[in-house]
């Protein structure tokens, strides 16, 4: 399980959207629209799920080693 990510337009930074989903699923999903405030512009973004991305750190997966950076781009 992961989380879904954006990007804060205005900073560039990753932010999490506060949905949790697992990337299979994320990618078998149908397109949809919402809303995310981000606490670091303090401002609401409207987004699409073409622009998000799920996060997924490898301990999460159950791996050992480091964390995956929070980078933008579709998982």
């Amino acid at each position: 399980m992961g989380m879904l990510m954006i990007k804060c337009p205005e900073t560039g930074s990753a932010i999490p959207t506060g949905i949790e989903m697992d990337g299979e699923r994320f990618r078998c999903s149908a397109v949809f629209f919402s809303r995310t405030y981000c606490r670091i512009c303090a401002v609401t973004h409207e987004w699409f799920a073409k622009e998000a991305w799920v996060y997924e750190s490898v301990l999460a997966k159950g791996k050992s080693g480091g964390g995956q950076s929070f980078g933008a781009g579709a998982a």
